[in-house]
């Protein structure tokens, strides 16, 4: 037996059918981000067309907890889980999962992929970002595309960086410089993100 369930953005006054009974649900960049139950995949539904299709869907690392989407920089930030560890990882290059075959780098947060993504190709890109605290929520600033993370005692702004191919090459012996800084200090520069640390 096939169940169908709905989902309701009111903003468009659509629904929006998905197969599998959604968990996690959020919305921008004119689409609607469904967190499946269980929390292992998610489904991103166009929402400036008629009948929503479905624009792509791709597996996640863990156990989704939390997720935000950021207009400006076109990202989705999760909070998830994984063998009773908690990670905050950033999907960058999403759409370009609308295929399903497109390749996907993982890389920690300072470290510049080589290959596809760095050089322009197409390329989904999952960043796994080290916290010294478990993250317990985020939020995504509307205007420049900064990710406030809010730890249990701490809150830390990630201030996001456009990089062109010119600059990459210049920037990646800073990069891999500040990285071994912001290991010691959370005011250094991180790769393609500079965070900062105040204590609550």
């Amino acid at each position: 037996m096939v169940h169908v369930y709905n989902c309701h953005p009111f903003a468009s006054q659509q629904i929006v059918q998905v197969e599998q009974e959604p968990g996690l649900v959020c919305s921008g960049g004119g689409a609607l981000f469904v967190v499946t139950t269980g929390g292992c995949k998610v489904e991103a539904y166009h929402l400036e067309k008629e009948g929503c299709p479905l624009i792509c869907r791709f597996a996640t690392m863990g156990t989704v907890r939390r997720i935000r989407h950021s207009t400006i920089g076109d990202y989705l930030v999760t909070i998830e889980e994984k063998n009773s560890a908690t990670y905050l990882r950033v999907y960058t290059n999403w759409r370009f999962q609308a295929e399903e075959k497109a390749r996907v780098g993982v890389r920690l947060l300072g470290h510049l992929l080589r290959g596809a993504s760095v050089w322009g190709g197409v390329q989904m890109e999952i960043i796994e970002i080290p916290l010294s605290e478990h993250p317990v929520a985020v939020a995504c600033c509307s205007v420049k595309g900064d990710l406030l993370v809010g730890c249990e005692n701490t809150l830390v702004l990630f201030t996001l960086r456009k990089h062109t191919q010119q600059n990459l090459k210049e920037n990646q012996q800073e990069l891999q410089s500040s990285w071994s800084k912001a290991e010691q200090s959370c005011s250094q520069s991180r790769g393609n993100l500079k965070s900062e640390s105040y204590k609550t």
